[in-house]
């Protein structure tokens, strides 16, 4: 399958399979699913995840006046960074004294990086965090019968209108007119966060502190 036999969208989801498949198969994915993490690795993970989104929304926001095809696909998403920052007071953490992991600091300068040089990177950073809402919704499921205070606003953030948003970013995706060499660039930024969420995930596990 080529660009120009298929979207965007598709794409980027066939290209990414074996990626994605890899992160979804670490031992904390799984746990997540399970509802089987600990408060305090949980605590962790969503720490990782706040620095991750907050440089991506903060790149977004800022690269998105020049480049209209990055506003007109991402819209809101900085909702993830409040409800992450909202989620982790509810466990006690501060989201300013989050320490990032290793990977966790390679992907931010990557970000960052990619945002000087070729800005239409951030909408395959994006697209990988803004998929995982698909999932998230079965973690919260799990976690909200395991966890004693369930702090869940990130991990389902569009409740019942899950669907319908995802279709929405789809089709802005779709109408962003990407030619073939800004896509395989935008597959490569995907390819990249998911294999920072892979590797985070394992750090994470062995050593899950959120704050100093």
């Amino acid at each position: 399958m080529t660009y120009q036999s298929t979207g965007i969208m598709d794409l980027l989801k066939e290209s990414t399979a074996e990626q994605h498949r890899d992160a979804e198969h670490r031992r904390l994915q799984q746990e997540l699913v399970s509802g089987r993490v600990s408060a305090a690795k949980y605590a962790a993970w969503l720490g990782q995840m706040f620095l991750l989104h907050k440089t991506i929304w903060e790149e977004i926001v800022r690269r998105g006046k020049d480049y209209p095809a990055i506003a007109d696909v991402v819209r809101d998403e900085g909702r993830h960074v409040a409800n992450l920052r909202a989620d982790l007071a509810r466990l006690g953490n501060d989201a300013t004294r989050v320490v990032p992991l290793p990977s966790t600091a390679r992907a931010i300068q990557e970000i960052r990086t990619a945002s000087e040089s070729d800005p239409l990177a951030l909408l395959g950073y994006n697209y990988v965090l803004e998929g995982s809402m698909n999932g998230n919704r079965f973690i919260a499921k799990a976690l909200a019968r395991t966890l004693e205070s369930p702090a869940l606003a990130y991990l389902d953030p569009y409740g019942e209108e899950q669907r319908a948003s995802w279709q929405a970013y789809r089709e802005r995706m779709g109408a962003a007119h990407l030619d073939a060499e800004q896509a395989d660039r935008v597959v490569a930024a995907a390819r990249g966060m998911f294999g920072c969420i892979a590797t985070m995930s394992d750090e994470l596990m062995e050593d899950p502190p959120v704050s100093p």
